[in-house]
């Protein structure tokens, strides 16, 4: 388990769109916001411990991830936080850790707009290939967002 990041990660990047995604939900700031049952809450969760402990992993957390959370999610809403976690993540190819915070974010927020996660290849160049074949509008935010940065 990796107790902290390896340079480079900047995981408070990935924190400001996830910020943005919630600024627009009808629930933010309300009673009715239940980060641990929301997707983009929980990646918000995990962000924040993993920020305050200087943590990268977290064991166990893979299987935390919400699986009940049906409000609408838009691809050009999700796609600026896939786009830093794609930045963020050091291609670690067969290295790669689910419960790794960068992960645990790209997992989230793949459940909000994808049927199914994808298995990530360790690549982003090879990530971003095969959310085109999932969704290939997704696809296309993802790489615009990418080439802004």
């Amino acid at each position: 388990m990796r107790t902290t990041a390896p340079a480079g990660i900047e995981l408070e990047k990935i924190a400001a769109p996830l910020e943005k995604i919630c600024s627009h939900c009808d629930a933010y700031h309300s009673p009715d916001c239940k980060e641990s049952e929301c997707l983009v809450g929980f990646s918000r969760k995990v962000l924040g411990f993993a920020m305050q402990k200087g943590l990268v992993d977290i064991p166990g957390a893979s299987s935390l991830i919400p699986q009940k959370d049906f409000k609408p999610y838009y691809p050009e809403s999700v796609a600026p936080t896939l786009a830093q976690t794609c930045l963020q993540c050091k291609e670690c190819r067969d290295n790669h850790d689910p419960d790794c915070v960068v992960a645990l974010v790209r997992s989230s927020i793949e459940n909000t707009v994808l049927s199914e996660n994808i298995n990530y290849p360790g690549s982003v160049f090879m990530y971003l290939a095969m959310i085109k074949d999932y969704n290939p509008d997704l696809a296309a935010l993802l790489a615009e967002e990418l080439r802004k940065k």
